[in-house]
This record gives structure tokens, sequence and C-alpha cells, in this order.
């Protein structure tokens, strides 16, 4: 029986041996295939954690709408598990029609997300700019001056091109995040020196935890790690946006409620002026 099999199953290929180079071609290049993804999908995990590791790529950012203070720069450091918090801050601006970027600030001093330069050099004084290695596409140069629309949160509009970079918070050669301005997407990242800013508040806080070294960045164990590590910087930051909102708020209700007070007592000192006297608008303000 298993004779017969065999000799029919031979008699089938030699009838249609096209068929079955074509089925066996598949096969290979599917197992090629397998093989390939198997071999380097280690060597591109390795490359990703030394190219984080070599520029110490934070592990998570804090941000937050209404901008970051000091305070929440202290309640961070103090968290459990916090090696390192940086601030930094942050303009996204619309250059032209079709151009939206995002500035941030730069020191010599940066323990985390370090740039790595591409050509030229790091900002050396707050009138010089090194722009994303993407940039490049657009036609700037080094040397070349760079114009920014008047923007709250710059000192100064014009700045001189010193370097390109690249920051290992951009992975993609395309995404720059995104933005309610323009397109809705930022085309790509600047930075100048911190005291370029006029701010007195940050855009982002970098974070990195002591206790994920050794593991590599995207593993399981890893994200593990840090989403406990979130979860505790969370419940120590939960009272923040409320707080946050009074220290915005309270100072502006305090100036109105002065201005109000201002304009009772002037209103007060109108109501003595004799009847005789009152102008029209005079009455028609001590009547609203």
């Amino acid at each position: 029986m298993n004779t017969t099999y065999f000799k029919a199953t031979l008699r089938e290929i030699t009838y249609s041996w096209g068929k079955f180079i074509s089925i066996v071609l598949i096969i290979l290049l599917g197992s090629l295939l397998y093989v390939g993804i198997r071999a380097t999908g280690p060597d591109l995990d390795n490359s990703a954690a030394r190219y984080f590791n070599q520029h110490n790529l934070g592990d998570l950012t804090v941000t937050s709408t209404l901008g970051l203070t000091g305070k929440d720069l202290r309640l961070i450091k103090n968290a459990p598990h916090v090696a390192t918090a940086e601030a930094n801050h942050m303009v996204v601006t619309k250059k032209s029609q079709d151009e939206v970027v995002s500035v941030s600030s730069f020191s010599q001093s940066t323990k985390l997300n370090r740039l790595k330069l591409v050509s030229g050099h790091l900002p050396r004084s707050r009138d010089q700019i090194v722009l994303d290695s993407k940039a490049k596409q657009r036609g700037y140069k080094l040397g070349q001056a760079y114009r920014v629309p008047k923007t709250a949160g710059l000192r100064q509009q014009t700045y001189k091109i010193v370097g390109f970079v690249n920051s290992p918070l951009f992975v993609s050669s395309t995404d720059r995040g995104t933005t309610n301005l323009g397109s809705g997407e930022i085309d790509y990242f600047a930075y100048l020196p911190k005291q370029a800013f006029n701010q007195s508040t940050y855009g982002s806080i970098a974070v990195k935890f002591n206790n994920t070294a050794g593991l590599a960045a995207g593993t399981d164990k890893y994200n593990e790690r840090v989403q406990s590590d979130q979860a505790q910087l969370e419940k120590r930051l939960k009272q923040r946006p409320e707080q946050r909102q009074k220290e915005i708020v309270q100072p502006q209700l305090a100036t109105i409620n002065s201005k109000l007070n201002q304009l009772d007592k002037q209103t007060s000192q109108l109501s003595q002026v004799p009847a005789a006297y009152q102008t029209t608008q005079m009455k028609t303000l001590l009547t609203s």
C-alpha cells in the first residue's frame, strides 16, 4: 500500500514539475524569511538598546498643558526609584504656512536624552540653534540665519544654525509628534540653550528610574517595571493638576477683586458729589 502511494506521488510530481518546483520555492522562501527574522530580531533589539544607552534615553516624560513648575520637579525627584529628573522648556511655533517646528531647551550638562551630533556643533550661546537632521530636506544649511515668528517664551527671533542633530526621543525618520497648529503635525525639532527662553514654567520633565538599569527598552520586563514606577509617580502627582490650576487662577482673581474694590471706592466717592454737579455720565455710572 505504501509503495503504491509513493509511486502515485512520484507520478503526480512527474506530470507537474512546474507546480512542484513552485511549491518547494515558496516553502524555502518562507523558511528563509522566518530564519532571517529570528536571527536579526535580537540584533536589532541590541542595536536599539545600545543606541538608547549611549544617549541615556529617559524612561518616561512628564508633561502638562498648564506647564510644570519647580514644585513638580521636586516632587518627581523625590519620588521612589527616580534616579534623574531634568526639566526642559519647550515652545511649538508655526514658522511658515507649511512648517511647524518644536523648539526645546538644551544644556551642556544634560544627562538624559542626549543629542547625537550629525554635523556642526552644539549651541554655545543663546543666539545659536541646532536643527533636526530632517530639516536639511528643507534646504537649511550650517551658518544660515534662522528666523521664527515672535513667539511667547523665546527672547529673540533670529538665530544662527550651528549644527544638525538626531534625538533618541524620535526613532522614526518621519514622525515628530502632533500639535494644534498648522496641519496638526510637527515637521521637525530644534534646540536652543536654556538662556534663550523666558518661560517661568517647563514644557516637560524627563525621568530616569534607578531600577531599569540592565533592562533593554521595549522588553516585557522593562515595560512592566516602568509601568509600575509610572503608577507610583502618577499617584504622587495626583493633586498637582488642581493645585496648578489654583496657582494660575488665584493671582488673577486677586487682581480682579482688587480692581473691583477700587471701583467701589471710586463709586462711593462719586455718590458724595451733590446731584446738581453730577453729569449724565456720572448718574449713569451710579445707577448701573
